[in-house]
């Protein structure tokens, strides 16, 4: 990852000057999936960690073998330092969600930078990685939002396919069906390991993994997934 002049200055602890945050490039895009005649897919999980549902989720990654890429929040990151040293020494790949799970649309330009920085900051405290992939809480995707995240030097990771995990209605056969009826190779799957009651969501892993795999679907981290399409 290059780390822009904006971005060494707020590491300095200097805020970034009026106008460094500007016009995103025009080729600068989220990624939601890449087009690849393999059968890879990656396995992604937001708003961790989490004390309960994130053991629990990286117990049926590990049964299996599946290597995923966790998103996780900074503030979350500094309260359970140990499970992230777990992810991390798991072998899976760590990607920066922010900070807050704040509703960007409500932040200014700079806010959204700071907030990216402190997550990459705790991600970098408990584990030594410097996390190279962003993803915006919800989603969201402003220009205020490229801007702050072009500066910092990150990739934005959406995804394709969201079977909406993190609401309560849907139980995991829903989870599971609502992913295998849509699945493609190159697709991003949208999961949560924090924020609400995941249960369903672990439950849904194991029959997922086994699955996609009899189909003949290979699982990878995102960066292992950019490979495939040679956007890394």
């Amino acid at each position: 990852m290059i780390l822009t002049l904006a971005a060494c200055l707020l590491c300095l602890g200097q805020s970034i000057p009026a106008g460094a945050l500007s016009q995103p490039l025009p080729s600068y895009e989220p990624i939601h999936r890449i087009d690849t005649p393999h059968k890879v897919v990656a396995l992604t999980f937001d708003d961790g960690p989490d004390p309960t549902y994130t053991p629990m989720i990286l117990e049926v990654l590990h049964r299996n073998r599946v290597p995923a890429t966790f998103f996780v929040l900074g503030s979350q990151a500094d309260k359970y330092p140990k499970i992230m040293a777990w992810i991390h020494k798991a072998g899976h790949e760590i990607g920066n969600h922010g900070y807050h799970h704040n509703d960007l649309n409500k932040l200014t330009e700079q806010e959204i930078y700071e907030e990216i920085k402190l997550g990459e900051k705790s991600i970098l405290k408990s584990t030594g990685v410097l996390a190279e992939y962003y993803r915006p809480p919800g989603g969201v995707m402003t220009h205020d939002v490229m801007s702050a995240v072009q500066s910092s030097g990150y990739d934005i990771i959406h995804w394709s396919i969201d079977p909406r995990d993190w609401s309560l209605a849907r139980t995991a056969s829903h989870i599971a069906k609502s992913v295998k009826t849509s699945i493609s190779p190159g697709d991003i799957i949208l999961f949560h390991d924090g924020g609400l009651n995941q249960r369903q969501t672990v439950a849904a892993l194991q029959e997922l993994i086994t699955d996609l795999r009899s189909q003949g679907y290979r699982f990878v981290t995102i960066s292992q997934l950019l490979d495939e399409s040679g956007k890394k």
